[in-house]
């Protein structure tokens, strides 16, 4: 199979999309596919090589200031249709041509590509939308749709392409039920649910490999500091940038709370916290001394490189993910995929994509609505029934990592 990957995101390094697409390709090739990847006219040589792309889009519209509002998104449009029409009419035919983040910037030039008699009518595309057209209403409601600009073109698009969708020849898709929902609610279009493919990295010899922390001394995985002959400590890890969406100051308050009470004694945690944060009273946020100077709480305060990055999961007893739903009710956790597929157990907000996760896991402990008292009780009880969680989370992994596999994402479009 022939199959195109569009995505001039890949530029700087930066973001998702190197590991994503670079997953996804490098896959797709050992299954026996030829696979063209169209990046930013200016990416990085490293960025090229590990997706295995051609220099090609002038713009990113996650970056260019030209592509925003509505004569950039039109403009941004014109461009994108154009330069992908270019590459198409001076290749052989394809099988698919994969669209992975889709935006409004990109609609329009896909229902006119899809309408081109240039394309040959065997190609199929696929839509993938990690944004959608609603507006947030509340924890746990559907959301609405504003008549405004945007939505009265994105409707125009999606009846152009209507014919082409409800024949096949295009995939609508999201990689969440709740995108799914939306999708199909305001196109009135089928869409199908895709998984977010997780490979696992080659840790070999960086297993266990303790990334540098901005506290000096810390204890051993199985025991308090200074204690002996007591309950092993339960590591409670929460990975990626510590964000206010993430819910990042609700753990570290709820963190200052509990940390020397009793029943906590055998929990540890620890956070990725560069850098400050902003709150929406335009402040910023930094860990509290008292915690930066505890034994059993610790601060990566770098990126991690890949094997760091699994050596941190790799020493998780539980992986809290305590997301606001105005920014995560239906956006992909690629660290909750992550961390399931693992069989480690989850800790997390209701009314998030994290939800789905749990569901199919079988096992997890909510967070029940962005407060530091929900966040304590949760990390009580999971402290309570851990036992039954690392059962469920490790009987229920392999659905996990079995679904979100570059496989499983190819049999969804062939």
């Amino acid at each position: 199979m022939r199959i195109l990957i569009t995505e001039e995101a890949l530029e700087t390094g930066a973001g998702h999309w190197p590991s994503y697409i670079g997953d996804l390709a490098g896959k797709f090739r050992e299954m026996g596919d030829t696979v063209d990847v169209l990046a930013h006219r200016d990416a990085s040589p490293e960025t090229l090589s590990r997706v295995g792309g051609t220099p090609w889009y002038s713009r990113n519209c996650w970056r260019d200031s030209r592509s925003q509002g509505k004569v950039g998104g039109l403009l941004h449009n014109w461009y994108f249709y154009r330069e992908t029409l270019k590459f198409l009419k001076h290749h052989p035919p394809y099988d698919r041509v994969l669209a992975l983040t889709m935006r409004m910037q990109h609609l329009l030039a896909f229902a006119a590509l899809v309408r081109s008699r240039l394309i040959p009518s065997s190609t199929r595309f696929v839509l993938l939308f990690v944004q959608g057209f609603g507006q947030y209403v509340g924890p746990g409601q559907a959301t609405i749709f504003p008549e405004n600009f945007s939505s009265k073109l994105a409707r125009a698009a999606f009846r152009a392409m209507a014919p082409a969708v409800r024949s096949g020849r295009v995939i609508l898709a999201g990689e969440t039920a709740g995108m799914c929902d939306e999708l199909q609610r305001f196109t009135g279009l089928p869409a199908t649910l895709f998984p977010h493919p997780v490979e696992e990295e080659k840790l070999k010899s960086e297993i266990g490999r303790e990334p540098e922390t901005k506290n000096k001394e810390q204890g051993t995985r199985n025991q308090e500091p200074g204690t002996k002959n007591q309950e092993p400590l339960l590591t409670i890890t929460c990975p990626g940038y510590a964000r206010h969406e993430k819910g990042s100051d609700l753990l570290h308050d709820a963190i200052l709370e509990v940390i020397d009470q009793p029943w906590a004694k055998r929990l540890r945690f620890v956070m990725q916290w560069p850098e400050p944060f902003d709150l929406p009273d335009g402040s910023s946020m930094s860990p509290d001394e008292r915690l930066v100077n505890h034994p059993r709480v610790e601060f990566l305060n770098q990126s991690l490189d890949p094997l760091a990055y699994a050596a941190l999961l790799e020493r998780s007893d539980l992986v809290i993910l305590p997301y606001r739903s105005e920014s995560y009710h239906q956006r992909l956790s690629r660290v909750a995929i992550e961390a399931a597929g693992k069989g480690i157990p989850l800790i997390y907000s209701v009314h998030t994509w994290t939800q789905e996760v749990v569901d199919l896991v079988g096992g997890g402990v909510p967070i029940c609505d962005e407060s530091v008292e929900s966040v304590v009780k949760a990390l009580r009880d999971a402290l309570d029934c851990y036992p039954s969680l690392k059962l469920a989370a490790v009987n229920g992994a392999a659905e996990v990592a079995v679904f979100h596999k570059a496989e499983s994402f190819r049999t969804h479009f062939t």
